[in-house]
C-alpha cells in the first residue's frame, strides 16, 4: 500500500487547528476554502477470490455450513466490490460482526399468506435471512403480481440494501426495501437518538441495468463512525451531537449522542420515522431503541411485478429511455458527467470483477486477521 505525506509551511502545529475528514480512504484538511491533500491512506487491493476464502474460512470457524457462509459472503463482497465499504467485510469488525450472530432456534414463518410472510430470525444473521426473504418476495410476486416479506429478531447490519433490491430487479420486478436497527439518528429537533441509521433502497427494472438507489436517512452509517473512531479521526462538523447535545466531530461521542438525519431537516427526519414504522412495528420488530440496545433489527422487502399496471417490456423501454434523457440533459457548469444513482456503484463493481481485485479498508484486514 502507498502512502504519500504533504509537509505545509506552517508546520505540525497549525496543521492541528485545521480541520481534517476522511473520504474513501484519502485524508484532506482545509485551510482558508482549499482542500490539501495529506496522506492515502488505510485501503488496500486484494484478490477477490483470496479474500472470499478467508471470509468462507472465518463463518466456517464459526460453525457455519458452506451454504449459509456462501450466501452471507455474497453479500458482503458484493458490497465492497461495489465501493460501498462500510457494508462490505467491514460488517465483521466493529460492535455487531455478523460472523457471531447465531441463531437460537430455527427460522420461523409466523405469518404466510398468498402474498406476505413474516419471519422470525431467531438471532440467525441477518444477510443470511435477508437473502431467504429475498428468495420469497421474488417466488410470491412471480406467482401473484405482488410480495411482501417482514423479518424481525435478527441482532445485525442486513448490509447493502441495494443487492437484495438488485436482485428483484434482475426478475424483471419492481424491489423496495428498508431497514431499521438500534437508535442512532435524533428525530428533528430532538437529542435522543429514536431512529437507527434507517436505509431504504429501491431498483428497477430496465433494458440494460436496474436502476438502484440506495440511501440511509442518516449522513453516515453506524459502521462509518466505528471506523472513523478506530482510525482516530474526525467526522464533518454538523454532522452529529454528543451526549449532552452539543455539537462534536469526535465519533466515540457521537456513538453517545447522536446524528442528524441526512438533510438536517424535518424531511429527512420523517423519512427516518417511515422506515422506522415499516421496518419496525409492520415487520413485529422493534423501533425508538435507545435506552438498552438490546431490541431486534427489522427488515421490510416489497417486490412489484410492472404487469399489474402495464406491460412490462413498455416500463423497461421506457425506464431505459428515462436514464438516457436524464444522461443527455444539459449539464450544470463544472459538471463533467451526470451520474444516476447506483452508477458508480455499478461501475466499480464491474471494474472488480474485470481485475479480480477490491479495495478493502486495511484496518478492517488487520481486525480480522487477514494481514
Amino acid at each position: 500500500m502507498e502512502k504519500h505525506a504533504v509537509r505545509h509551511p506552517t508546520g505540525p502545529a497549525k496543521l492541528k487547528q485545521l480541520r481534517r475528514t476522511l473520504i474513501r480512504g484519502v485524508f484532506f484538511v482545509e485551510l482558508n476554502m482549499s482542500v490539501i491533500l495529506i496522506c492515502y491512506y488505510g485501503v488496500m487491493k486484494i484478490s477477490i477470490t483470496d479474500l472470499r476464502k478467508k471470509v468462507l474460512a472465518t463463518f466456517a470457524d464459526k460453525g457455519f455450513n458452506e451454504a449459509d457462509a456462501s450466501r452471507i459472503a455474497d453479500v458482503l463482497l458484493w458490497a465492497d466490490m461495489s465501493g460501498v465499504t462500510p457494508m462490505g467485510i467491514a460488517k465483521m469488525v466493529g460492535s455487531e460482526p455478523v460472523q457471531n450472530e447465531k441463531a437460537t432456534a430455527p427460522v420461523e414463518i409466523v405469518r404466510d399468506t398468498k402474498l406476505s410472510r413474516l419471519i422470525n430470525a431467531h438471532h440467525a444473521p441477518a444477510p443470511l435471512i435477508c437473502q431467504q426473504a429475498v428468495d420469497v418476495v421474488i417466488q410470491k410476486a412471480k406467482d401473484h403480481s405482488f410480495g411482501l416479506v417482514g423479518v424481525n429478531n435478527t441482532f445485525c447490519s442486513s448490509a447493502a440494501l441495494a443487492y437484495y433490491v438488485d436482485r428483484i430487479a434482475q426478475e424483471d420486478l419492481i424491489g423496495i426495501a428498508l431497514t431499521r436497527s438500534a437508535g442512532s439518528v435524533a428525530p428533528f429537533g430532538s437529542a435522543d437518538p429514536l431512529f437507527g441509521t434507517n436505509p431504504i433502497a429501491f431498483a428497477f427494472p430496465t433494458n440494460e441495468e436496474p436502476i438502484l438507489f440506495d440511501m440511509a436517512t442518516s449522513p453516515m452509517t453506524w459502521t462509518g463512525l466505528i471506523l472513523a473512531k478506530s482510525r482516530g479521526e474526525k467526522i464533518p462538523e454538523g454532522m452529529a451531537i454528543d451526549g449532552e447535545g452539543n455539537p462534536t466531530t469526535d465519533p466515540a461521542e457521537a456513538i453517545k449522542g447522536a446524528m442528524f438525519p441526512f438533510d438536517h431537516g424535518y424531511k429527512g427526519s420523517g423519512l427516518g420515522m417511515v422506515v422506522e414504522i415499516m421496518a419496525g412495528p409492520l415487520a413485529a420488530s422493534a423501533y425508538c431503541d435507545y435506552k438498552t440496545y438490546d431490541k431486534d433489527y427489522g427488515n421490510l422487502f416489497m417486490a412489484i411485478d410492472p404487469e399489474l399496471l402495464v406491460d412490462v417490456k413498455d416500463f423497461k423501454a421506457q425506464c431505459s429511455d428515462m436514464t438516457q434523457v436524464i444522461k443527455a440533459s444539459r449539464k450544470q457548469k463544472g459538471v463533467d458527467e451526470i451520474r444516476l444513482p447506483g452508477e458508480r456503484a455499478r461501475a466499480a463493481y464491474k471494474e472488480a470483477q474485470k481485475t479480480g481485485m477490491v479495495e478493502v479498508d486495511e484496518i478492517v484486514l488487520k481486525e480480522l486477521g487477514y494481514l
